[in-house]
């Protein structure tokens, strides 16, 4: 049995920034994960992270479309993630162990075991950074297929025009990825969860018929309650609920959140890391953004453009922190009081309600 101060529990992007990050401030850390490669697309805007490395992007866009009821070209850098570059950005210098976690013990000297199949590893903290969790308030879920050409239209971050009758409304994402560019049929958020699998006629009416180097399947829980801060395991990243309730990311905020976590980790204190990995300024700030959540999700096709019409008219200073869950209060208000103005008097009424104060 081996022993360290911290035991992280998942070797994904926020597992690995976060031990990457605890090990800088002089801990003993081990990352215990599946050792699978990321499947996934992570794109981010670039000014979000500016600590990571340009390596660690496959492409960097200097704009990109919207089409809501009309186009819209954003002039922000946006990147899409290498993930083997990322993952070795991350894990360099860390003991990382194919040992995936089979059930975390409480030890009894106020340390903990993770029992492995491969034995077990004790630390006097451990940290679940497994991956989204499954009970959120709603789901995105996508298909997604890659193809070998640049279509015509280039990087578009939502396509809201329709591609069939039919709820919930979907939007098309359309960016470049290592081995090509991926095409992909979303639906940003719907309370019973959409098989990516029902969206692929929608996807061959937006795209139309593509030869695919492969396919890409995603579900994204958003939203829902946080993690208990009396849980003796806290949890970090997507486990803890940072997938963005109107977005579904989350690895730009496990990549700026991991210095403040990893700075509590020297606790040994569950409860303190819970507070680091959620702040009440945060707390705060997720209480708007689920409420925002809401109102998205009773939004139809027509609706949801005109919604983003208005969204990204703003100026950028002005909705970029919506789209962060580490944002002030104030700034994601000032987000939704100027929308308010721009939006038509019928979905003006939407966000009229005030949300009442989450239980968090």
């Amino acid at each position: 049995m081996s022993r360290h101060d911290v035991a992280v529990v998942g070797d994904g992007p926020a597992g690995l920034a976060l031990a990457a990050a605890a090990r800088t401030t002089g801990l003993d850390v081990v990352v215990l994960g599946a050792g699978r490669p990321w499947s996934a697309t992570y794109g981010t805007w670039r000014d979000d992270v500016p600590d990571l490395p340009t390596a660690c992007f496959a492409h960097v866009l200097d704009g990109i479309g919207v089409h809501g009821h009309r186009r819209h070209d954003v002039a922000r850098p946006y990147g899409i993630v290498d993930n083997a570059a990322l993952r070795a950005h991350l894990g360099a210098g860390l003991d990382v162990r194919v040992a995936p976690a089979e059930r975390i013990e409480e030890a009894g000297d106020g340390h903990h075991r993770v029992v492995t199949a491969d034995g077990i590893v004790a630390a006097r903290l451990v940290v679940d950074a497994r991956g989204r969790r499954d009970d959120g308030a709603a789901t995105q879920t996508a298909h997604g297929v890659v193809v070998a050409d640049r279509p015509a239209g280039g990087a578009v971050l939502m396509d809201l025009r329709p591609s069939g009758p039919g709820r919930p409304p979907t939007f098309g994402y359309t960016v470049p990825v290592g081995d090509g560019w991926l095409l992909e049929e979303t639906v940003l958020a719907a309370r019973r969860p959409v098989p990516p699998a029902s969206l692929v006629g929608r996807h061959a009416d937006r795209f139309g018929p593509a030869a695919a180097r492969r396919t890409e399947a995603v579900a994204i829980p958003m939203g829902g309650r946080l993690p208990s801060r009396r849980d003796p395991v806290p949890c970090f990243g997507a486990a803890a609920g940072y997938a963005h309730p109107a977005t579904g990311f989350s690895v730009a905020a496990s990549l700026r959140a991991a210095p403040r976590v990893a700075a509590a980790l020297r606790s040994a204190d569950a409860p303190t890391v819970w507070e680091a990995v959620w702040p009440r300024r945060l707390r705060r700030t997720r209480r708007l953004h689920d409420y925002g959540l809401q109102v998205l999700l009773g939004l139809d096709q027509d609706q949801l453009a005109t919604f983003f019409d208005a969204f990204f008219e703003l100026p950028v200073d002005v909705w970029a922190p919506y789209l962060r869950i580490d944002a002030t209060p104030g700034a994601v208000s000032r987000t939704m009081t100027t929308l308010l103005r721009r939006l038509p008097r019928g979905l003006r009424r939407r966000l009229l309600v005030v949300p009442r104060p989450g239980a968090c």
